[in-house]
C-alpha cells in the first residue's frame, strides 16, 4: 500500500470518529420537551411566590436649593455672609448637617416613625401609614412596649378593644420622652380590654389616647395593630439610608435620596428633614441676631436712664435760676462740644467692644456669638475677615462633632486654623485699640482748648452750658 493510500484511510478514519450527530442530537432534546416544560413553568411558579411576598422598594429624591444669605446687620461693603465661605462651603455644611444624629433624631421625633400602625395582610403586616383610620397620641413620660404588635379591634365607631398575647412576665419597654429603657410586667396569654375613643390607655405596656381620624369609614370587627420600635435603631435606619449630595458640579442645588417600602413616608422623611434644616438655620440666624440685639438695648437702657439724669438735672436748674440767652459764638462753641462729645462716645463704644472682644477671644472655647463689629461702628476690615473664618471654622468642628470622635486628625487640623486666626485677630485689634486711643486723645485735646474759651463765663452760664451739653449727646 503507497503512503498517500495510508493518509487518506488515516485521515477518513478520524473524520468519521470525531463527526457530531447534530440531527440526532436535537431529536433527542425534543424528546424531553415535557420535562424542560415542567422545570422552566417550576422556575416560574418559584419566582412568582418569591416576588410576590417580598416588599416593593420605592426611591425618592428631593431637592434643597442652596442660597447665599447675608446677614442684615452688616453694610453692604464689609458683611459676613451667614454662610461663611460662599455657597459651596454652605453646601458642605448642609450635608454634614444631614447627616449628623441630632438632625435625624429632630425628624424621627417630629414625625414619630418610632411607632408603626399595620394591618395582616395575605403575606405579612402591613405599613398603613397614612391609611390608618385613627391616629395614637403618646404618652412620651410613660412606656411603651418595644418590637411587640398591639391589636386594636374596633367594636363600634365610640368603642374599641385593645388584645395582644405575651408569652413571658416582663418585656423591654421605652420612654420616647428621654428615650429611657425600661422593663415592665405584662400579663402572660392572652389580654383583651374595651376603651373608649379620646379615653386615655393607662396599661403597662401601652400608654396613651386614641383618636379617630373622621375623614375614614370605622369598620366594626377591623384589626390593626400598633407596634413601637426602639427609637435608636430607627434613627440610625434613617442616618445610614439618606443620600445627599449636589446635583451637579456647578449647580448651588442639592440632591436628598431615601429608599423604603412605603412611599408616603418617604415623602414626609424628605419633606421634614428640609423644613427641620431650614428651621435649624433660621434659629441660628436669630441666635445670632438676638445677641446683637440685647447688646444694643442694653446700651440704649444706659443712654435712656442717663439722659433722664441730665434731663432732671436741667429742670431743677432753671427751675432756681432765671433762663437767659447766650451770644451766637458761645452757642458754636457748645454744638462743637457736642459733637466731639458725640464722637468721644463713638470711641469709646468702639474700644469697649474690642476690650470685649479680646477677652472673649482669649476666654471662650465656641466663636459662633461673635456680636457683629459693625453696630459698634468697627470697620476695620483685617477684622471682619478674621472674624468670618474664625466663626466658620468654629461652626465646621460644631458639625464635625456629631460625625467624628474627639482626638481626630481634623479636630487638629481645625484647631490649629482658629488658634492661627485667633493671633492674627488679636494683633489686629491691638492695633485698631491704639489708633482709637490716639482719636479720643485729640477729641480730648479739642475739647479742652473749646472748654477754656467757656471758663470765663459767669459760673451759673458755665453750669448751664454743661448741663446743656449732656442733654444734646
Amino acid at each position: 500500500m503507497s503512503k498517500s493510500e495510508n493518509y487518506n484511510e488515516f485521515e477518513n478514519g478520524e473524520f468519521s470518529r470525531v463527526s457530531f450527530d447534530f440531527r440526532g442530537y436535537l431529536f433527542k432534546v425534543l424528546n424531553l420537551w415535557k420535562f424542560m416544560l415542567l422545570c422552566v413553568g417550576t422556575a416560574i411558579i418559584i419566582a412568582y411566590f418569591i416576588n410576590v411576598r417580598k416588599q416593593n422598594v420605592y426611591k425618592l429624591s428631593s431637592l434643597i436649593s442652596i442660597e447665599n444669605d447675608q446677614n442684615p446687620f452688616f453694610t453692604a461693603n464689609t458683611s459676613i455672609s451667614f454662610n461663611w465661605g460662599g455657597v459651596s462651603g454652605k453646601m458642605s455644611k448642609t450635608i454634614t448637617a444631614i447627616k449628623t444624629r441630632s438632625h435625624n433624631e429632630k425628624v424621627v421625633d417630629s414625625l414619630q416613625y418610632y411607632m408603626e400602625y399595620l394591618t395582616q395582610g395575605k403575606y405579612r403586616k402591613e405599613d398603613i401609614y397614612v391609611n390608618s383610620p385613627f391616629r395614637f397620641k403618646i404618652n412620651k413620660e410613660a412606656p411603651q412596649v418595644l418590637g411587640y404588635p398591639i391589636g386594636i379591634r374596633f367594636i363600634n365607631v365610640n368603642e374599641f378593644e385593645v388584645f395582644t398575647e405575651f408569652e413571658s412576665t416582663n418585656r423591654l419597654s421605652q420612654v420616647f420622652g428621654n428615650n429611657a429603657f425600661k422593663r415592665v410586667a405584662v400579663p402572660v396569654g392572652s389580654f383583651s380590654k374595651k376603651f373608649s375613643v379620646g379615653e386615655y390607655i393607662d396599661l403597662p405596656f401601652l400608654n396613651g389616647i386614641l383618636n379617630v381620624i373622621n375623614q375614614f369609614e370605622i369598620t366594626p370587627g377591623k384589626e390593626y395593630f400598633i407596634q413601637f420600635l426602639n427609637f435608636d435603631s430607627v434613627v440610625n435606619k434613617y442616618k445610614s439610608g439618606i443620600i445627599i449630595e449636589p446635583e451637579s458640579s456647578s449647580s448651588p442645588v442639592l440632591m436628598l435620596q431615601l429608599a423604603g417600602n412605603n412611599k408616603a413616608k418617604i415623602v414626609d422623611y424628605l419633606n421634614a428633614t428640609s423644613a427641620i434644616l431650614s428651621k435649624s438655620e433660621l434659629e441660628r440666624k436669630n441666635l445670632y441676631a438676638t445677641n446683637t440685639i440685647k447688646f444694643i438695648d442694653s446700651s440704649l437702657a444706659g443712654v435712656n436712664n442717663n439722659l433722664q439724669e441730665y434731663t432732671d438735672e436741667m429742670n431743677t436748674f432753671r427751675r432756681k435760676n432765671k433762663v437767659f440767652d447766650i451770644t451766637e459764638e458761645i452757642a458754636q462753641i457748645s454744638d462743637q462740644l457736642r459733637e466731639y462729645g458725640i464722637s468721644k462716645e463713638q470711641q469709646e463704644l468702639k474700644l469697649n467692644y474690642l476690650d470685649n472682644l479680646e477677652k472673649y477671644i482669649n476666654t471662650k472655647t465656641d466663636f459662633t456669638e461673635i456680636n457683629a463689629p459693625t453696630v459698634f461702628g468697627i470697620t476695620e476690615i483685617n477684622i471682619l475677615n478674621s472674624i468670618s473664618k474664625i466663626i466658620e471654622l468654629s461652626t465646621q468642628r460644631q458639625n464635625l462633632e456629631y460625625t467624628t470622635k474627639e482626638g481626630s486628625g481634623l479636630f487638629e487640623d481645625i484647631d490649629r486654623k482658629i488658634k492661627s486666626e485667633k493671633n492674627i485677630l488679636l494683633e489686629t485689634i491691638e492695633a485698631t485699640k491704639k489708633t482709637v486711643r490716639i482719636q479720643l486723645t485729640n477729641i480730648n485735646n479739642s475739647v479742652g482748648k473749646l472748654e477754656s474759651k467757656l471758663s470765663n463765663l459767669p459760673e451759673d452760664q458755665q453750669e448751664y452750658l454743661k448741663i446743656q451739653k449732656k442733654t444734646r449727646y
